[in-house]
């Protein structure tokens, strides 16, 4: 009797705990091939939140750059494209977000390695509630997307 107790009592704990929370899968994580004087390039990916609850990418890690920074291309009224820095990118519960070229992007400041097709460099992703994911980013050629 009261193994069985126990087995409820851990079932609604478990259950309580998953309500409410983040599942965050990233898919098609790519980088821009850049010429070898270059000490930029940007990563791209598809970020699905299939949990109940926003989330948040608040960080990202790698060991081929000395910084990583999360970044929108934003046009103005003129035409002319310009980078912002943004602090993080919202994942809404139940939906994906697309980073891709002209627009909201991963930037690998600071390069300590030239990056050629073909090659895949390992990225950390950390997000405000569901933590870190780790992925790896396939180097595609300058002329991808």
């Amino acid at each position: 009797m009261k193994k069985s107790m126990w087995t409820i009592v851990i079932l609604i704990f478990l259950s309580i705990h998953s309500f409410g929370v983040s599942r965050i899968e990233v898919k098609d994580v790519w980088v821009r091939e850049v010429p070898p004087a270059s000490s930029v390039t940007a990563v791209y990916m598809v970020i699905e939140n299939k949990g109940n609850e926003d989330d948040r990418l608040i960080e990202v890690k790698t060991d081929v750059s000395n910084n990583a920074v999360i970044h929108n291309t934003l046009v103005d009224e003129k035409g002319i494209a310009k980078m912002e820095k943004f602090e993080y990118i919202n994942i809404p519960s139940g939906k994906s977000v697309e980073l891709k070229p002209s627009g909201s992007h991963i930037m690998l400041i600071g390069l300590n390695k030239s990056l050629k097709a073909g090659d895949k460099i390992e990225l950390d992703l950390k997000f405000e509630k569901f933590g870190i994911i780790k992925a790896r980013a396939q180097v595609k050629g300058m002329q991808s997307h």
